[in-house]
C-alpha cells in the first residue's frame, strides 16, 4: 500500500470530519473512476472520424442542436436525480 498526500483546505476539513463520511473508500472509489469512466477506449484515428461525421451532420442541418441554456437546464435537472 502506499500513501497519498491530501492537502484540505482549513475551512472544509470540519465539515468533512462531521460528515461522517468514509473518506478513504470515496477517495479509492474516486481514482477508479479516473482510470475507468464505463466507455469503451477508441483510438486517436476514431475520435478524429466520429467529430468529423459530427461536424459534417452539422454543417448539413442533420443535427438538432438546443440552446446552451435549454442543455444546462437539463443537465442540471438529470444531476437533481443522481
Amino acid at each position: 500500500m502506499h500513501t497519498i498526500k491530501l492537502n484540505i483546505p482549513d475551512n472544509l476539513y470540519p465539515k468533512l470530519v462531521n460528515s461522517k463520511i468514509d473518506v478513504q473508500s470515496q477517495f479509492e472509489e474516486f481514482l477508479y473512476d479516473l482510470f475507468d469512466d464505463g466507455y469503451p477506449s477508441i483510438s486517436k484515428e476514431e475520435a478524429h472520424k466520429r467529430v468529423s461525421e459530427s461536424v459534417l451532420a452539422y454543417k448539413k442541418g442533420e443535427l438538432k442542436t438546443v440552446p446552451y441554456e435549454d442543455g444546462m437546464d437539463k443537465i442540471d435537472n438529470w444531476l437533481k436525480t443522481v
